[in-house]
């Protein structure tokens, strides 16, 4: 019986040529092309929340009251309705990311299981670190002459595109790895 194949898309081969070229910094550009895509959706949902919460009139945000601690805020209701409006764009984010990593840019075919594990323990520390330096990128961006709406979407990049330089490694080395090719039994 012959196996029928499929033939390949055109993505696919223009992906195997410069892969077989150029393999590392082809997988640079197409995760930097996954981030991209996936920081519009991110950035879009963080703009509804924001506004969203604004207009409901969200104020009892206490369980991210660690927050409020590191920043001492001025404006307590407003420091809240960013955490929140970060919390939630942020996981829409990583969750959009992590499946077109997975299949487009790494190929991993390690275990789903603890793929999915390292990258949550990864978007925690990366929110984490994002809510201590987060404020003051949003003071810095504050002080800018824009109004609001654009101020707060420049922190957001801003903090989005920071996280970027030290998830890649940990993207490419740790979560998204291939299992090792077996060496020919016939060789």
């Amino acid at each position: 019986m012959s196996e029928e194949t499929k033939p390949e898309s055109a993505w696919e081969r223009f992906d195997n040529k410069l892969g077989a070229k150029h393999p590392e910094i082809w997988k640079i550009v197409k995760w930097m092309a996954v981030g991209f895509i996936s920081n519009v959706p991110e950035l879009g949902v963080y703009m509804l929340c924001l506004y969203g919460f604004r207009a409901r009139g969200v104020t009892n945000l206490s369980i991210f009251g660690f927050m409020q601690k590191i920043v001492q805020p001025n404006d307590e209701f407003h420091i809240a309705v960013v955490v929140y409006a970060y919390m939630i764009s942020t996981v829409v984010g990583y969750a959009i990311a992590f499946v077109l990593n997975r299949k487009a840019t790494f190929h991993a075919d390690s275990s789903i299981a603890l793929s999915t594990f390292l990258y949550v323990l990864m978007v925690c520390l990366i929110i984490y670190v994002n809510g201590v330096t987060g404020p003051m990128i949003s003071n810095l961006v504050g002080r800018l002459p824009f109004p609001a709406g654009v101020t707060e979407a420049i922190s957001k990049f801003a903090c989005m595109m920071a996280a970027g330089l030290w998830s890649y490694p940990i993207n490419r080395f740790v979560v998204h790895r291939k299992r090792k090719e077996k060496a020919s039994a016939d060789a």
